[in-house]
């Protein structure tokens, strides 16, 4: 069995950071260890807010005790989500510590930073940290299409170009870039897309719009995905279980009316839910077109 250190936010009430990523990993079969970078009552989707973060030095002093208790050698992945400026350089500080103790550790970073409608809730400091730091230095990166940009400075309009940006960050060192939320004017709208990157392949996947917003449902899929892989399962394997999974669990959550992610509720179809079907881009990719650029967000 894989272990897991995930830091990042939790909320009392919701589904989002830790509080959805904990249970979705260990509902998958992996024992997984949450870490908060901030304690929250609930998520920014409500009026009323309110929980403290953690400095620097708290959280340095968790990672301390877990060293000196001798288990911080038994992580197998790190995963990280919403950071704060003060908090991150320690995360990357754990991850080095990590790989000290097991050079085969897997840093899975979600670099959380806005999303297209709403823009940056992150401030510059996070986002600039994120661009200097996550290429290269993490083994997986999960942004979204927004944050894909933020990252290369790059404004793909087409599915071509949405490979060709996140190869730029697989140039720089991370293996594999899972873009979700992928909009492009060649692909179809009335579907949800992401597109898994690596440096010798590109992988479509696709399940049906739901007209609802949600919550979380970046960081349940850098948790599942993650799951997958640590399974050991191919790029391609693991982006359709991801996206099935996700799905139906988002499924769930419009068939009950809830404002939050019905991860317990559907914390079977998590586990059971049918693949959804993937789709080579590695052809469509021989032919070579380069997003367009603009200055770097941050």
């Amino acid at each position: 069995m894989s272990t897991v250190l995930s830091i990042q936010s939790h909320v009392t009430v919701g589904s989002v950071g830790n509080s959805v990523a904990v249970f979705a990993l260990q509902r998958l079969g992996v024992e997984t260890w949450g870490l908060p970078t901030v304690v929250l009552s609930n998520d920014n989707a409500r009026p009323h807010v309110a929980g403290p973060s953690l400095g620097a030095d708290q959280l340095r002093a968790i990672v301390d005790a877990m060293e000196a208790n001798g288990v911080l050698g038994q992580v197998d992945a790190l995963l990280s989500g919403y950071l704060t400026a003060e908090t991150a350089e320690v995360i990357w500080e754990t991850a080095d510590r990590l790989r000290e103790l097991n050079p085969k550790v897997l840093f899975c970073c979600d670099p959380v930073m806005g999303d297209s409608g709403t823009g940056f809730y992150v401030p510059p400091e996070v986002r600039d940290f994120l661009g200097r730091r996550a290429p290269g230095r993490a083994d997986i990166l999960t942004p979204n299409l927004f944050e894909l940009e933020a990252l290369t400075g790059m404004r793909p309009s087409s599915v071509q170009q949405v490979v060709a940006a996140a190869r730029t960050l697989v140039a720089a060192g991370t293996a594999t870039v899972l873009v979700t939320s992928v909009a492009a004017a060649d692909l179809p709208a009335d579907q949800v897309h992401m597109v898994a990157v690596t440096a010798e392949s590109a992988v479509l996947v696709s399940t049906p719009v739901l007209d609802a917003h949600f919550d979380g449902s970046g960081d349940l899929t850098a948790a599942v995905l993650l799951a997958h892989l640590l399974a050991g399962e191919e790029l391609a394997a693991a982006l359709g279980a991801t996206a099935g999974s996700v799905h139906a669990v988002l499924a769930e959550t419009v068939r009950l009316g809830r404002q939050e992610l019905a991860l317990v509720q559907a914390q079977d179809q998590l586990v059971s839910a049918e693949p959804a079907p993937t789709q080579s881009l590695n052809t469509l990719m021989s032919a070579p077109s380069a997003p367009s650029r603009a200055g770097r967000s941050s």
